[in-house]
């Protein structure tokens, strides 16, 4: 079981992950933005091409840096590709959120903060859902242990 200090130093790591993600989503939905402002307005061919890089650009980001934790031996394979996935349903997530408050009226400059409040309630859905699994498995671990020192100490009576 690993000390708590690794723990700490586990999840500070995870939090740029976090920061990355925000920062591609934001960039993403900014073409919605610059369009809204009518920076983008007379150039047909840079919106075209804002609008497929913003879409793919938070996925590939994804991708590369997993990838890299997996090649320079920071994550297993699995692991790489567990975060990965979770990484990419958020971002999917937070991005069709940020699209539907657009879609709804709100207007593009209501996108960001709905993507990062969708990311953020994704987050704290998990931290807690993972808290719960935590404290379960170590219940479970707890009892195994007090059971096997109970029959430890009915054999040497």
């Amino acid at each position: 079981m690993p000390a708590y200090q690794e723990l700490v130093e586990k999840y500070k790591k995870r939090r740029r992950t976090d920061i990355v993600d925000a920062v591609t989503t934001g960039l993403s939905l900014a073409d919605n933005v610059a369009v809204d402002l009518g920076v983008l307005e007379d150039t047909g061919l840079a919106s075209e091409m804002a609008e497929t890089v913003a879409g793919v650009l938070p996925f590939a980001v994804i991708a590369v840096t997993e990838q890299c934790n997996v090649l320079l031996g920071k994550k297993t394979a699995t692991a790489g590709a567990s975060d990965a996935t979770y990484r990419i349903i958020k971002t999917g997530a937070a991005m069709g959120a940020g699209a539907a408050a657009v879609a709804a009226g709100a207007g593009a400059m209501a996108a960001l903060p709905v993507a990062v409040a969708t990311r953020l309630i994704l987050d704290k859905y998990r931290n807690r859902s993972m808290t719960g699994f935590r404290v379960s498995q170590r219940s479970q671990r707890l009892k195994a242990l007090i059971r096997q020192r109970q029959e430890n100490h009915l054999a040497t009576e």
